[in-house]
């Protein structure tokens, strides 16, 4: 039904379906801009159907490349030329399924984003920014955004902006607390408590309302890795098969055969299974976002003490963590974990001994990719800001408090829109191989409705 429109007509019409907010925006835009009218079903239906026709694509793609022998895995596709550095990022974003069984506690379910980026060589002979950037030692800063990412830092640790010079004035390596700059009112906690909605919960806009985790992850170092290209993965896939995808979207951009490769990732055990098993035998070094490792660093530093006592302590971890020295913090937890005693089993999560106890096992799980001073050295990122943009972006189009999608649905506008973010633009070579393939008909295929 949609072959009465030209493939010029047929082409924006998708990429309007797939930028703007909602397909209603699209159909007016369609209307305004190509003086066409369409309506808002029909333009659903035809993104849906292009999006699905991406899918099979991709499912095909990532096919031959399983099929491949494990030599060819390793070198880049013919005619692909290799890039120089390159770095892999992954993380999860929220949309809204309408197809979920009954038992489900929320229509809300978890989308995978991956960025795979092309970046400029910058090696460095020696760590170009060996100091800690002030930024990271601005008490109150770090205070909200620990708990913008965590929730749960413990009650009594509330800095005002007056205290945030004491973060400055502390030395990493004394344990003396600093004067005052002025005793805050006590706001209490903020924190998460059981029961309550974390942030990556949250249904609405609230959840992103605070841009303090942008600025954080923003310019770490004098001079940030620069991006060359961007290649987007997006889908409902479960972790496991998404790293094929990612692993299928990288070989196919020559990324096996790149000089230098990292993967930056939080972390959850989910991610570093999908470095493991597609990444780690070709050379990714894996790096922990700097900014998760700062959380824990400030949650257990507070864990239990006063603003006075906590500051210095959490200067002086963080600066060991920044300076590649994080097995000296993991000693200090170890300590502060006898001080305070075991966690027990039904603590809360605020509770200090379950933060420090936390800290200390996520700490020692992650030491091996907190090597700082080395991937700057080497030019590489040390936050996944970059992925973070990226899943703000798909989130705009596929995220919203009155946004439902059913699982197919959903997968063909994540496939869309990942191709929409990718520089690679592979959705002007499938035009033109849908142009080859059309032959007069199409079959028909029973759609599921979904609203967005």
């Amino acid at each position: 039904m949609d072959e009465d429109l030209s493939p010029a007509v047929m082409r924006k019409t998708i990429h309007l379906g797939t930028k703007l907010p909602s397909f209603e925006s699209a159909a007016d835009s369609v209307a305004e801009t190509l003086e066409i009218e369409l309506t808002t079903k029909r333009v659903e239906r035809l993104t849906k159907r292009i999006g699905r026709e991406r899918v099979a694509e991709r499912e095909l793609s990532v096919a031959e490349w399983e099929a491949l022998p494990l030599l060819k895995k390793l070198a880049a596709p013919a005619g692909v030329k290799a890039p120089a550095v390159v770095c892999i990022s992954y993380d999860g974003g929220r949309m809204q399924r309408c197809d979920l069984p009954e038992e489900a506690k929320s229509h809300w379910c978890e989308t995978k984003v991956g960025a795979l980026l092309e970046l400029e060589p910058n090696p460095h002979d020696s760590d170009p920014c060996s100091e800690v950037p002030d930024k990271f030692l601005n008490l109150a800063k770090m205070e909200e955004l620990s708990r913008e990412i965590k929730r749960s830092v413990p009650k009594g640790s509330k800095f005002q902006k007056a205290d945030a010079a004491v973060g400055a004035a502390c030395d990493p390596e004394s344990s003396a607390p600093p004067s005052p700059a002025g005793e805050p009112a006590d706001h209490g906690s903020g924190s998460s408590q059981p029961g309550t909605t974390s942030a990556s919960q949250l249904p609405v806009a609230a959840a992103e309302s605070h841009d303090v985790v942008a600025e954080a992850r923003g310019e770490v170092v004098a001079e940030p890795p620069v991006v060359l290209g961007r290649d987007v993965v997006a889908s409902l896939a479960d972790s496991e098969r998404f790293g094929t995808l990612l692993a299928a979207a990288a070989w196919g951009l020559g990324f096996a055969a790149a000089l230098l490769k990292a993967f930056v990732a939080d972390g959850q055990a989910a991610n570093w299974g999908i470095w493991k098993r597609e990444f780690k035998h070709l050379g990714f070094v894996p790096i922990l976002d700097f900014i998760h490792a700062l959380t824990y660093v400030f949650g257990s530093a507070m864990a239990g003490r006063s603003r006075e006592e906590g500051g210095p302590v959490y200067v002086r971890w963080i600066t060991w963590v920044w300076q590649g020295e994080v097995t000296r913090v993991i000693a200090e937890l170890a300590a502060r974990a006898v001080e305070l005693g075991a966690p027990p089993a039904d603590a809360a999560e605020t509770d200090p001994r379950q933060i420090v106890a936390d800290a200390l096992t996520y700490l020692s799980n992650q030491q091996s990719r907190m090597n700082y001073p080395a991937y700057r050295r080497m030019g590489l990122p040390i936050t996944s800001s970059h992925i973070e943009s990226t899943i703000k972006q798909v989130n705009q189009r596929v995220k919203g408090s009155e946004k439902f999608w059913t699982g197919p649905g959903g997968e063909a506008l994540l496939q869309l829109r990942g191709d929409q973010l990718s520089d690679t633009v592979p959705m002007d070579p499938f035009w033109i191989r849908r142009a080859e393939r059309a032959n007069g008909t199409r079959s028909y295929e029973r759609e599921d409705r979904i609203a967005a």
